[in-house]
């Protein structure tokens, strides 16, 4: 029973069975709005419509994603509502579990993320969401740089930006490969295909106001949100008038920092994972759009961070609150009181996220400080 427990098969067969039962379950009780925005942007592409207004008729919220993405949507649209849903979820879900598999992990490592990240990954999959994509496609580009099949890298990267913006973070695994003009003409040619694709549809002069649109649509967004991120934490808990891209700011600034530090270390290798766990975290964190379904991304994040860093009190301790507040709070099991009063209000979701952030950063800056702080403990004991 264990063995058949531990086997990628009988999870890939267990992640099917969870997406096909979230997708009839959201079907039926009939909350799968986000699908039919998706729906509906395709049916709007092609009749020349805005994309990115309201349309109360259809579906509450609006469109936000880019234009391309509506070309991308176009196999799940056009079937039954049900059946669209059930492979739209499938496609997602299962995507996931490829990236996944596709890690450099032992597999009994990559068995214990899949399952334990079960309850993160039904949040995000209950929305009908991109959020598994893009947390896939990010870790596709990794493995696909880390394997010189640049190509397949730069269109992850490319397809993961047009879906979401942050997307793009795939990118910076670029800068840990040896320069190459041609790897760098291959980056470009995938963006401009892929930023280029309504034009099979549409005039130059109706692109420009598609793309115009989109910008406005993604202002405007931008404008009314905090979202469960460190920016809510600051503004619900120490300063309600906080600047929103001030800690946006210092969040670049001490990733830009990072990398360069990666790169002056020449150490990208011994801390590959850890990096990856960093990004992953900190695209969230600082992202002002961030919601509980998109923690799948952040989330994968920690996991990838817990598996690969030396086990101590500390991080057992963050591992364990993260996935008790972060993991376990938007579910049933979870007491109902503390998340609408204290966890919702306070974005403190993400809590957990950013303090193992703040941890990671010690580890890619500071990587021998536990070894030197041993060090001079003993010469005090001496």
């Amino acid at each position: 029973m264990k063995k058949r427990l531990l086997n990628q098969k009988t999870v890939f067969i267990f992640y099917s069975f969870i997406a096909i039962i979230i997708a009839l379950q959201q079907y039926f009780i009939g909350q799968y709005n986000n699908f039919i925005i998706f729906r509906e942007a395709v049916f709007h592409f092609f009749e020349h419509k805005n994309l990115y207004l309201e349309y109360p008729d259809k579906f509450f919220d609006v469109f936000l994603y880019n234009p391309s993405f509506a070309i991308f949507f176009i196999p799940f649209a056009y079937l039954p509502i049900m059946i669209g849903m059930i492979l739209w979820t499938l496609f997602v879900t299962l995507t996931y579990y490829k990236s996944i598999i596709s890690l450099d992990f032992k597999t009994n490592e990559k068995i214990f993320l899949l399952y334990l990240i079960i309850p993160e990954l039904n949040t995000s999959i209950g929305n009908l969401q991109t959020n598994p994509l893009i947390v896939a496609f990010i870790i596709f580009t990794m493995v696909s740089v880390e394997k010189n099949k640049m190509q397949k890298a730069s269109f992850y990267s490319a397809i993961n930006f047009f879906i979401k913006g942050y997307g793009g973070i795939g990118y910076v695994f670029f800068l840990f490969k040896k320069f190459r003009i041609k790897t760098y003409l291959t980056i470009l040619a995938s963006f401009i295909i892929i930023f280029s694709l309504p034009l099979l549809f549409y005039s130059l002069s109706e692109f420009l106001i598609l793309y115009k649109q989109w910008f406005w649509s993604l202002k405007q967004d931008y404008s009314i949100n905090t979202g469960v991120s460190i920016m809510g934490i600051i503004k619900s808990l120490i300063y309600k008038e906080a600047s929103i891209p001030l800690i946006q700011l210092v969040g670049i600034f001490v990733m830009l920092s990072a990398i360069i530090k990666i790169l002056i270390n020449n150490n990208y290798e011994n801390i590959k994972h850890i990096f990856l766990a960093n990004i992953l975290i900190w695209v969230i964190i600082f992202n002002q759009a961030s919601e509980s379904p998109t923690y799948i991304i952040a989330s994968t994040g920690v996991f990838i961070w817990f598996l690969k860093t030396p086990k101590s009190w500390t991080s057992i301790l963050l591992f364990s609150i993260f996935y008790i507040l972060t993991v376990l709070s938007p579910t049933d099991i979870f007491p109902t009181y503390i998340r609408e009063h204290f966890v919702k209000p306070y974005s403190l979701k993400a809590l957990p996220c950013v303090l193992i952030w703040v941890f990671i950063q010690f580890q890619i800056f500071f990587p021998n400080l536990k070894s030197k702080l041993i060090i001079i403990w003993n010469k005090r004991l001496i």
